[in-house]
């Protein structure tokens, strides 16, 4: 994964400035041959800065581990293969905690395939409640 596709003007407003939470299932979208598990996510923050975020990203992600090192860039959780629902459940539980942990409003990306598990309410809770800008990701 090299590049986001990103809408046009996906951070109008206050949204330039507020916190993104980046949830990243490897197994569904993986890196690309271009990048390794470091530079992912400085791509990932330089294509952010480029559309005109400006506040703080951070980058959890989420798959099987075989020695991907992220050098602080982003926090990884491993899980062996073929653990969709164990590895879903874990993104939906610290797509919670951080909510809990971040302001109103805030942007969410979701970068992933099918979820396993049923992430709906809890997003519609986040886009109406919190009024955070929800970005599903296609590398």
């Amino acid at each position: 994964m090299s590049d986001m596709a990103l809408p046009v003007n996906p951070f109008p407003g206050f949204y330039a400035m507020v916190r993104v939470g980046i949830f990243w299932d490897m197994d569904q979208r993986k890196i690309d041959d271009q990048n390794d598990a470091h530079s992912a996510p400085q791509n990932i923050r330089k294509t952010l800065s480029v559309a005109g975020h400006f506040g703080d990203v951070e980058i959890m992600a989420y798959g099987i581990d075989d020695g991907h090192d992220f050098k602080d860039q982003a926090k990884f959780s491993p899980f062996p293969a073929g653990a969709d629902i164990a590895r879903h459940t874990k993104m939906l539980e610290d797509i919670r905690v951080w909510s809990s942990k971040s302001g109103n409003p805030s942007n969410l990306f979701l970068i992933m395939g099918e979820p396993s598990v049923d992430f709906r309410t809890d997003i519609e809770i986040l886009k109406s409640s919190k009024h955070y800008k929800i970005h599903y990701v296609e590398p």
